[in-house]
């Protein structure tokens, strides 16, 4: 069984009324209705599936029983539990990574699955006077307002990377920078490159451009440069996606030497790559001195097919849905084309107000990274503290905790901790390929009041996880 597959699928099963079963029977009619299961498609062994999701076997058989008497699973020895050739079904749709379809409640819930800034009142009467002028006229803007791209450019030029406005396009986020050019440069059954594990949110989108991932793994310095130079002069890929500033979910740095011969064989073989450079700001540098980090993998070959694609989301606040993308002159024509159809342009007040915002860049980058590294090393402290059979290393930028559980079923616990208020996100469904089911990504972007009691009912969760590995069963 595909357990970080079925656990995306399942996730929030419990949330609906009724009894396990008819939930459990729920969550699978809707999904068969969706489209997300096909006809024909097999459904898990009884016995898995109960230990997935912390049930006992006659929950899912119940299940299956209601279901195969209503026409939407048949079971036969020998072949399995299918979805029926009978069952209503819609056009099939992925079943995404992205954790996107809950609706957690704030007062009894803690949601780790996100990782974005929370708004603080400081925030909210910063946003207000930002807005100002934010309503001052009525033009379509496909590529973004000229004074933000303007003051991009800048930014780029500034940190080493020669960049003209007509070079920046503003985006509703990150996510649409990256839809935007895989969906351009990507064709069904063509090869992409990505690190594993990665970003849940690109490994969507390439999957629904119908690509074929080739996955480079992530080990404590980012992803080799042999092993990458390998991959794509094996696989011939049409695109690449790398994030060598603060890896989501590793957290690692890539070296300036790979950058350097990664960057070159971009340029050599005009392979296209996006460097996400959305944790670039989040340094844990004490003061104003900083950590060494390399300058981006574009500045070692301005004029390679290099897409960078920045936002404003972990900087300072996802609800802006205001993101940039610098793109190469190889790249421009197409991208400017599919941006422009996309969209005529984003919102104009969203991007007034990321104008006044970033006007003053250093003092958001100061006051983000104080936050952070706070919230880090609270996280850090209480995790080592309530539960130290769990081992990470401290990044020294971004916002998560790449925590290896000692069992292989991170998976089944991330169902188990949702009994006790916590949605977890299992760290196997951010692999590329099969990923080894230890770990879990925590982000740290929890509010720093409520991390004690998040990490309090971690340790309950695992207490109670621990005893049914043991082999208690529960209901």
């Amino acid at each position: 069984m595909d357990s970080p597959h079925w656990t995306a699928l399942l996730s929030g099963w419990r949330d609906a009324p009724g009894t396990l079963p008819s939930r459990l029977a729920l969550k699978l009619r809707t999904h068969i209705q969706a489209g997300r299961l096909s006809s024909d498609d097999p459904l898990p062994a009884e016995r898995a599936l109960s230990a997935l999701l912390g049930v006992s076997r006659s929950v899912v058989v119940t299940t299956y029983d209601d279901l195969a008497a209503g026409g939407w699973i048949t079971r036969r020895r020998g072949s399995g539990t299918r979805v029926a050739a009978t069952a209503p079904r819609r056009q099939g749709v992925l079943t995404l990574r992205t954790p996107l379809n809950q609706t957690p409640t704030p007062d009894r819930e803690l949601d780790f699955t996100h990782a974005v800034p929370y708004l603080t009142p400081a925030h909210r009467q910063e946003l207000v006077a930002a807005a100002r002028d934010a309503f001052q006229e009525s033009l379509y803007h496909p590529l973004g307002l000229p004074d933000l791209r303007a003051l991009l450019a800048d930014t780029y030029r500034a940190e080493g990377l020669p960049t003209r406005p007509e070079q920046v396009f503003i985006t509703t986020g990150a996510q649409q920078a990256i839809s935007l050019t895989a969906g351009t440069l990507l064709q069904r059954g063509d090869a992409a490159l990505m690190e594993t594990p990665t970003y849940f949110g690109a490994i969507d989108v390439f999957r629904a451009a119908g690509a074929s991932l080739v996955g480079v793994p992530v080990g404590p310095h980012g992803v080799r440069h042999e092993d990458f130079l390998t991959a794509a002069r094996t696989h011939h890929p049409r695109l690449a996606f790398l994030t060598p500033t603060f890896q989501n979910p590793t957290g690692t740095v890539m070296p300036a030497r790979t950058r350097q011969l990664i960057a070159a064989h971009a340029h050599d073989t005009a392979l296209p790559v996006i460097e996400d450079d959305t944790l670039i700001d989040l340094d844990f540098g004490d003061g104003d001195g900083r950590h060494v980090v390399p300058p981006r993998l574009a500045t070692y070959a301005p004029d390679a097919p290099i897409v960078n694609v920045g936002s404003l989301s972990k900087l300072y606040w996802a609800g802006l849905r205001v993101g940039w993308m610098r793109v190469p002159d190889l790249l421009h024509g197409p991208l400017m084309q599919a941006k422009t159809l996309t969209d005529f342009g984003g919102s104009l007040p969203a991007q007034h107000i990321a104008l006044r915002l970033l006007q003053d860049l250093p003092r958001l980058r100061r006051e983000r990274r104080e936050h952070v590294t706070h919230a880090r090393d609270l996280l850090a402290h209480l995790l080592r503290t309530h539960l130290p059979g769990w081992s990470f290393d401290l990044p020294d930028g971004g916002q998560f905790l790449w925590v290896r559980l000692p069992t292989e079923h991170a998976s089944h616990f991330t169902h188990h901790a949702a009994r006790h208020g916590l949605r977890l996100f299992p760290g196997a469904s951010m692999g590329v390929q099969t990923l080894p089911d230890h770990y879990l990504r925590l982000p740290f972007t929890v509010d720093p009041a409520r991390l004690p009691d998040a990490v309090a009912r971690l340790q309950a969760a695992w207490a109670s996880f621990q005893m049914r590995e043991g082999g208690e069963r529960l209901a």
